[in-house]
């Protein structure tokens, strides 16, 4: 696979000239392709040819979560399996975000998970989704499209467990929608990614970030040109076992 480019989707030329002044939180899915090899390089060289400056954020124990529906196995393992992954992508890809003229620092996902006003945030939107039928149906909406796509690529769904495979997915939205509510103070104007928002963030940033910070997390997605198709999410654990 060669000469793969990453190029904005959807962005004028007026927003790039903005991009040269601002910073971007460049958000890194642990176990996705497009965060891998020439993908990942080429995201890399166009973030630190476009943004100001840059903060990375490897979103690794989030994807225990996503793990979990593929395995049978405690929370407890599935914590330290993903932070593993977290390690190894690290460590796998230092090569290429060393390339990060514009860096300020890398973050991992337990730096929200141990933020102290994680609980605090989580009861809010909790509550939000409680009382607002509109916003609970932005999270309904991201849940079964993503697993309209899983069950999809299953070769078998006929044993798929929906329930179970909502609430997983439940609790990775509300995790990941609970981390935004926080990311403010890390003062990214803009947020980085290969794809499109989902309804459920993209509620709980109009939500609960653009009336306190009105400058702040606006998404930016990324296509890649000249690519293959895209393989599904994987995690490099030859040690589990994914049939029990």
């Amino acid at each position: 696979m060669k000469n793969i480019k990453a190029v904005y989707r959807y962005i004028d030329e007026e927003s790039k000239e903005k991009f040269k002044h601002s910073r971007c939180l460049l958000t890194i899915s642990v176990g996705q392709e497009v965060h891998e090899g020439e993908k990942l390089e080429s995201t890399i060289q166009l973030v630190s040819n476009t943004f100001e400056s840059c903060i990375m954020l490897v979103d690794d124990t989030l994807q225990r979560h996503t793990m979990a529906l593929n395995i049978t196995k405690s929370p407890e393992e599935l914590f330290a399996y993903s932070l593993s992954e977290g390690d190894e992508w690290m460590a796998r890809n230092e090569k290429y975000y060393d390339q990060l003229k514009n860096l300020h620092k890398i973050m991992r996902w337990n730096d929200w998970l141990q933020h102290q006003n994680y609980e605090t945030n989580q009861k809010m939107i909790i509550n939000e989704l409680g009382k607002n039928l509109g916003y609970k149906n932005t999270f309904d909406l991201s849940i079964k499209e993503f697993l309209n796509r899983y069950s999809a690529r299953l070769e078998n769904d006929t044993f798929f467990d929906y329930e179970r495979g909502y609430q997983l997915c439940f609790d990775y939205l509300l995790e990941e929608c609970t981390a935004m509510t926080l990311w403010p103070e890390i003062k990214c104007h803009y947020e980085v990614y290969p794809s499109r928002r989902n309804s459920g963030m993209d509620a709980t940033h109009k939500l609960f970030v653009t009336n306190k910070h009105p400058d702040f997390l606006y998404p930016v997605a990324i296509k890649f040109k000249n690519r293959k198709q895209l393989r599904p999410q994987q995690f490099n654990m030859p040690e589990l076992d994914y049939t029990e």
